[in-house]
């Protein structure tokens, strides 16, 4: 499924401006070694992408937003996972 992501899975929150661009370092993906802390907040944003004419057809994100703390993480956003709830159409 790999290939039919369109970007990272996420990014931390802090200092970062869509208008001059984005610090690779704040994004989390598998080439930026991104160390996560506690007290850090980030967004999980998994997207998959899959082409008209293609089986399975459309796009797909989650959108979770976690804070970090020693035994893990908290999610703040509580929006429901899974297609069931998410699909329009």
């Amino acid at each position: 499924m790999l290939q039919y992501r369109t970007f990272g899975y996420g990014h931390s929150f802090g200092v970062l401006s869509h208008y001059y661009g984005r610090e690779a370092g704040l994004e989390l993906r598998e080439d930026i070694d991104t160390v996560l802390e506690p007290g850090m907040v980030i967004s999980m944003e998994p997207m998959l992408t899959i082409a008209d004419g293609e089986p399975g057809a459309g796009g797909y994100r989650e959108h979770d937003k976690l804070i970090i703390d020693e035994d893990g993480n908290e999610n703040i956003a509580g929006y429901p996972f899974g297609p069931e709830f998410n699909v329009v159409g």
